[in-house]
């Protein structure tokens, strides 16, 4: 059996691990170079106050919309703001005046703007008294910043897609496979208890231990293939796997876990498991953390997004305080849950419930954003 099993699809699972491992390394090689940018977006920034020194653009303009000063890299990067002013790309859309805030200090806001192919990252400035009433914009080039971005994200979105595919192999070679032969295992002892004669009760009672062996082991196996990838959600839908899992979680656990759902059809694959592998997590964090006895689970939808709800009413966060993901003392959990809804345009919310308890929401579009 054993030999069975490693073999089935052994050239699959070595094909998948390399590519794990390359989309691993090329992740590492992005998220280096988004913080590499991310410093020299430090350094720039403290040189911000020396306009002839920036290496960046840094233009001025009065309240009437006129160009009034372009550093030496203005200048030469933008030399038709002389003369199109407010009509140019790179500054369309600003509003005047600015007004500086309650302490006189001079308030700012930050955009992107996208000019042709470049991205554009923007600090615009009130420069008041003593500077003379204007705007200063601090301007840096992000292309390559959001470039390797997106490219971060869409080689996170394989990754995880990996991740599934590979999780659902194993599934099934753990259904298919072993799930099977521990069933004629347990068929076999069953046949040979029964030849045992009545009198031989020692051999006739280790029998029985090692059926009760086997089922148990069987049921394992099950567990952890419905765990890795529950088959329902390929036949079922979402809405009646959360259901099943909700009600097994319950009978495991004593937890009182109501849920409630409604069918969502639209949502692709990657975008079920994500919600799956939430409420997973979610009610794991409340059954390790909580100290709570009773769970709603929502599942609903609208025409645009599908939003999980879990709520407990155990110990809560503490009154009147909200709860970043980032901060939860289950942490790892919370931002792995995070990520992952980040990652296909959803997103996390952590509060308190209207019970005392915690109420997790978790949100996705119906339809995966390229």
């Amino acid at each position: 059996m054993a030999r069975r099993i490693s073999d089935v699809g052994e050239e699959n699972e070595v094909a998948a691990n390399a590519e794990l491992r390359s989309l691993r390394r090329e992740v590492a090689r992005l998220r280096a170079l988004v913080a590499a940018n991310r410093e020299t977006q430090d350094k720039l920034q403290r040189l911000a106050t020396f306009p002839e020194e920036n290496p960046n653009p840094v233009i001025e303009m009065n309240f009437a919309g006129t160009t009034i000063y372009l550093n030496p890299v203005a200048q030469v990067r933008f030399p038709d703001l002389w003369q199109l002013h407010l009509a140019h790309p790179l500054v369309q859309g600003l509003h005047f005046p600015f007004v500086a805030d309650v302490n006189g200090a001079p308030s700012h806001v930050v955009r992107e703007i996208q000019v042709g192919d470049s991205v554009y990252e923007q600090k615009i400035c009130y420069m008041g008294e003593p500077h003379g009433n204007h705007i200063r914009i601090y301007v840096h080039d992000v292309t390559r910043r959001k470039h390797a971005e997106e490219t971060n994200q869409k080689l996170l979105k394989r990754l995880v897609h990996a991740h599934e595919e590979e999780r659902q192999r194993v599934s099934r070679e753990l259904h298919d496979e072993a799930g099977q032969a521990l069933t004629a295992l347990k068929l076999s002892l069953e046949l040979i208890h029964a030849e045992i004669p009545k009198g031989s009760k020692a051999v006739r009672r280790n029998l029985t231990e090692a059926i009760h062996l086997t089922e148990a082991t069987k049921e394992q196996i099950r567990m952890l293939a419905h765990g890795l990838r529950p088959p329902a959600l390929d036949t079922l839908g979402l809405n009646l796997t959360l259901e099943s899992f909700c009600r097994d979680f319950s009978k495991r656990t004593q937890l009182a876990i109501e849920y409630r759902g409604t069918d969502v059809s639209e949502l692709p694959d990657v975008a079920n498991m994500c919600l799956y592998r939430t409420l997973q997590g979610a009610l794991a964090n409340v059954v390790t953390h909580a100290g709570a006895t009773r769970v709603d689970v929502r599942l609903l939808h609208d025409a645009d997004c599908v939003r999980l709800t879990v709520e407990d009413n155990g110990a809560g966060l503490g009154v009147g305080r909200k709860q970043s993901p980032a901060k939860e003392s289950s942490g790892i959990g919370l931002l792995g849950m995070q990520e992952r809804l980040d990652l296909f345009g959803g997103g996390l919310k952590v509060e308190q419930g209207a019970s005392g308890g915690v109420r997790l929401l978790a949100y996705l579009p119906l339809r995966e954003k390229a």
